[in-house]
This record gives C-alpha cells, sequence and structure tokens, in this order.
C-alpha cells in the first residue's frame, strides 16, 4: 500500500498549479494595487511584494495542504514558491506604477 502513496495525478498535480497560480495572480495585482495606492517607492514596494508573496505561499501550505504539500505537488518548495515567482512580480510591477500613476 505504501508503493502508491508517492504516486501522483499529472492531472490532478495541473489542478493543483491552476489553482495556486490563479491564488497568486490575483493576490499580486491587488497588493500591487495597495502600493500603489499607498505611493510606495522604490524598495519599499518590492519589500511589500516579497512579503506578500511569501506569506501567501505559507498560508497556502497551511491552510489549503493542511502542512503537507508534498502530498498535492511533486516539488512543493519550487511549484509553490519560484516557478511563477518573476510572472507575478511583474504583474505587481504594472499594478503598482498603473495606480501609482492615477494617484500621484
Amino acid at each position: 500500500m505504501d508503493q502508491f502513496a508517492s504516486i501522483k495525478s499529472d492531472v490532478n498535480v495541473a489542478s493543483n498549479k491552476k489553482r495556486l497560480l490563479l491564488l497568486q495572480d490575483k493576490t499580486s495585482l491587488v497588493v500591487g494595487l495597495a502600493a500603489g495606492i499607498l505611493q510606495l517607492e522604490s524598495l519599499n514596494g518590492f519589500y511589500m511584494f516579497i512579503g506578500s508573496f511569501m506569506s501567501i505561499g505559507a498560508l497556502y501550505i497551511l491552510w489549503i495542504c493542511q502542512l503537507k504539500p508534498y502530498k498535492y505537488y511533486q516539488n512543493p518548495i519550487q511549484e509553490i514558491f519560484l516557478e511563477h515567482f518573476f510572472r507575478e512580480l511583474m504583474g505587481f510591477v504594472m499594478a503598482w506604477t498603473f495606480s501609482y500613476a492615477l494617484i500621484g
């Protein structure tokens, strides 16, 4: 029975990745808007992004994965924290500069 415990369905892993990506997309845009509205500049905005990105990943592991991300992902650290980092950073910067320009 233990030999099947490590087998993960590719369809389920892809579904989990899609769910996480949607969550990360939405939160990076919202946090970017908040950074622009707060008129954050330079490293303060990037610190806000890093803090929110890591917090969302930790909350996802805690709440959705229930501290067992290895059950839902083949390589949890890479897939949750590293795989879409630059995509989310670009979304954050886009929303940040857009809202900063509108408010400022």
